[in-house]
């Protein structure tokens, strides 16, 4: 049997709502060289008969053997994929139709072992946070270019501001490329946060790396996604720690235990070092920035009513004993503040937004907000000015899930795409034709 150009890997645990839209948007590709791999965590509900009501052969199911934490269950589902080219996919995520087609058209142009896209941003209506039904996409120039890996590492080890998204379903990586590493290390797929690990790998060992520089991904958050309910709402303690559990609980190489972003792409960068020293050698991590970043991140929890006192305790243990990173960070003007002592009043206050008074400022200032800055947005898809970035609201626009989000996405970012890269017309039209053109 002949293997797939693509394999499209989505792991999923329990979320069989959400998983039907991820397979109905791979199922739509303009390009049609594929399997999907369906990789049942050892779901507790109607996963597996929600997967078995599709009926084309391309669709896979697999189920693991017991329940595991998401790095494991992320390298067994890889381990099945027989494809070419590979993309890990949220199970709440989709792609717009023409991604495949665009990945392969630049994998045929550079040879390229590793490409990744921009991302576009979708709260569905079951969101946790206050905006609900609502597509963000990020500025965009819809074209491709061949960039180096330093354009991703630097700005991991230095904690700056990534100029990409390291979503994992906007990446595409070539079996190859997966197994060397992981026939070196033992697995491609490391730590919690997958992608601090295996991209930086992969960027480091690639021969070529493309950036799309258009939104070929969707990334969808939801009640049950984990981006949802650790980083923009308060879910209570109980969801907090059913996420937690569904992860490796103590880092091996970060200095901090916590679950923040600055904590999953420091494991990831440091166990990378950790395993590839030479190639790694140039790259210093930054453990100011490091340190300041992850408290930034925790203030803004705590900010939501999340209890981080004990995540801040650490830190702040952390740095009286390291005196030398306390006084970096301070000759850098980016002081981090110690906690104000627990006063009455402050208790009082802290009492007041646990029973609700913030979360009700919030209901009515954030709607105001939002209708604003979606009007807004609406003008920029009435004068065609979309690769500026907006947000709007899928009510203006007639959609209600990221399915519908995905088709209004295309339809406003296609014309962009066609006159940004005039040069790709006549490859993407073969190819579709043709999908094994570009085979070697």
């Amino acid at each position: 049997m002949t293997k797939p150009l693509f394999s499209v890997v989505i792991p999923t645990y329990n979320r069989q709502e959400l998983v039907t839209y991820a397979i109905r948007s791979v199922l739509w590709q303009t390009f049609e060289d594929y399997e999907i791999v369906i990789c049942d965590n050892f779901s507790t509900d109607g996963t597996a008969a929600t997967v078995r009501q599709f009926q084309d052969p391309r669709v896979k199911y697999i189920r693991t053997p017991q329940h595991f934490v998401i790095a494991d269950s992320f390298e067994f589902a890889r381990r099945n994929a027989k494809g070419q080219l590979v993309i890990m996919m949220s199970d709440d995520d989709a792609l717009v139709r023409t991604a495949l087609e665009t990945y392969y058209r630049e994998y045929c142009r550079h040879d390229a072992e590793f490409i990744f896209s921009q991302i576009a941003e979708y709260r569905d209506n079951g969101f946790p946070g206050f905006e609900r039904n609502i597509l963000d996409c990020p500025p965009f120039s819809g074209v491709s270019r061949i960039i180096q890996a330093e354009e991703i590492l630097i700005p991991l080890f230095s904690f700056r501001n990534l100029p990409f998204s390291m979503h994992p379903s906007g990446f595409v990586f070539s079996s190859a490329l997966a197994n060397t590493v992981a026939n070196r290390t033992g697995r491609f797929f490391q730590t919690n946060g997958i992608e601090f690990f295996a991209w930086p790998v992969a960027a480091i060992l690639s021969k070529k790396i493309v950036y799309v520089d258009s939104p070929l991904v969707i990334c969808g958050r939801t009640r049950k996604s984990w981006g949802s309910n650790l980083v923009y709402a308060n879910p209570g303690r109980n969801k907090i720690r059913k996420f937690i559990d569904d992860v490796e609980r103590t880092p091996k190489c970060a200095p901090f235990t916590n679950f923040t972003g600055c904590n999953l792409i420091a494991e990831g960068i440091l166990t990378a070092q950790k395993l590839y020293p030479k190639e790694f050698e140039k790259y210093k991590f930054d453990e100011a920035q490091y340190t300041i970043r992850t408290m930034k991140e925790l203030k803004d929890r705590k900010r939501l009513g999340v209890d981080v006192s004990n995540e801040i305790a650490e830190v702040e243990s952390y740095l009286n004993r390291n005196p030398a990173l306390m006084n970096e960070i301070s000759q850098s003007g980016q002081m981090l503040g110690k906690e104000k002592r627990e006063t009455f009043w402050r208790r009082i206050r802290t009492k007041i937004g646990d029973l609700g008074v913030r979360q009700m400022k919030e209901r009515i200032r954030v709607p105001i907000k939002v209708r604003k800055i979606t009007a807004a947005g609406a003008q920029k898809v009435k004068h065609g000015e979309v690769n500026f970035g907006l947000k709007i609201c899928g009510k203006d626009f007639g959609f209600q899930d990221i399915l519908g989000c995905a088709e209004f996405l295309a339809s406003i970012t296609s014309g962009i795409k066609k006159g940004a890269i005039q040069d790709e017309v006549g490859i993407g039209n073969s190819l579709r034709a043709n999908p094994k053109n570009c085979i070697g």
